[in-house]
């Protein structure tokens, strides 16, 4: 019998049959759904010895360059930018922090920019990061990060008056492992924030099967807020605040994914790097009307979304915890 990971009540299968609908992994995986919590996981499920392998193999690392993300890097102090932020529906943790001190660790921190925002808000920044393709950014930038994770991380316990997870908790495998190291690292009356998708998603029930965020079988379990309440509880933990979030980018994601139907074990075009159509290809007055319906569609969506966010339905979950 399969039972839930957060509260060990028995599953239902939600959806039978499910696959990579992006990168072309070739397997199917059931999403299990717990009518207790609301908790979705993927079975059946990943072990941390399958992470290594699924990623490196299946999931598309662009190349990185170290100047790009220096000379490219904008940091974000101005009320102004917080306004485009909320109006866009930009999750990450590290955009909707105010300026500061103190020490900060952001759990899957991702090629360092959010560690360079962290850094201008005027926080001594630290990351972890599995990727090993991060170290020649680590050392290009002078960034304080790990290579590995969470529970080899070499710091000291109660280091950190703040510990971040952008989209992260939902590919975890051991989720009270993760939990409990976040704790250890957090001062007395330190904050832990996590942003991740909303299973209670306005989205996710009218996409169904073709919501993006299943992400399977890289996302081993999907959140409500209940379950995500539940299983920080359970470790000892409180939410005192939260927010529902949804990027205008995710929604044009979802309406183009929409669009291109995906096979299993084949990599879907749109998931790709695409090649940008050359002006020569399309006239000039065809790109500005293509531009200004796009601006039409993008500020329809854009509005749409600050509501559904309003209902506390949209498609990330943003909570602070203590």
């Amino acid at each position: 019998m399969n039972v839930c990971k957060v509260c060990g009540k028995s599953l239902k299968i939600s959806t039978p049959k499910a696959f990579d609908a992006r990168y072309g992994y070739p397997d199917y995986f059931d999403i299990l759904y717990c009518p207790n919590c609301g908790l979705f996981q993927t079975h059946p499920p990943l072990t941390q010895d399958d992470i290594g392998p699924l990623y490196s193999n299946y999931y598309p690392y662009a190349d990185i360059d170290p100047e790009k993300i220096k000379t490219g890097f904008q940091p974000e102090l101005e009320n102004k930018a917080k306004l485009k932020n909320w109006i866009i529906g930009n999750h990450r943790i590290q955009n909707m922090l105010p300026q500061g001190t103190g020490k900060i660790l952001e759990v899957g921190c991702g090629d360092g920019r959010s560690l360079l925002q962290l850094k201008a808000l005027g926080y001594e920044a630290y990351g972890i990061e599995a990727d090993k393709n991060i170290e020649p950014i680590k050392n290009a930038l002078g960034l304080n990060i790990h290579i590995g994770t969470i529970e080899n991380a070499p710091f000291e316990p109660k280091t950190f008056d703040i510990v971040t997870a952008n989209q992260l908790i939902e590919h975890i495998v051991d989720l009270n492992s993760f939990i409990t190291y976040s704790k250890k690292f957090l001062k007395d009356g330190g904050i832990l924030i996590l942003s991740t998708p909303n299973a209670n998603s306005l989205y996710r029930l009218m996409f169904g099967q073709k919501w993006i965020n299943w992400h399977i079988p890289f996302h081993q379990q999907v959140f409500t807020l209940k379950s995500l309440k539940n299983l920080l509880e359970k470790n000892g933990l409180k939410i005192f605040k939260s927010k529902t979030v949804t990027p205008t980018s995710w929604t044009l994601h979802q309406l183009d994914a929409f669009r291109h139907p995906s096979k299993i074990g084949v990599k879907n075009p749109y998931w790709m790097i695409k090649k940008a159509t050359s002006n020569n290809q399309r006239s000039i007055k065809q790109n500005l009307f293509k531009k200004f319906i796009l601006k039409i569609i993008v500020g329809i969506i854009t509005l749409v979304n600050r509501i559904i966010d309003s209902l506390y339905l949209g498609d990330c979950l943003v909570v602070y915890i203590k």
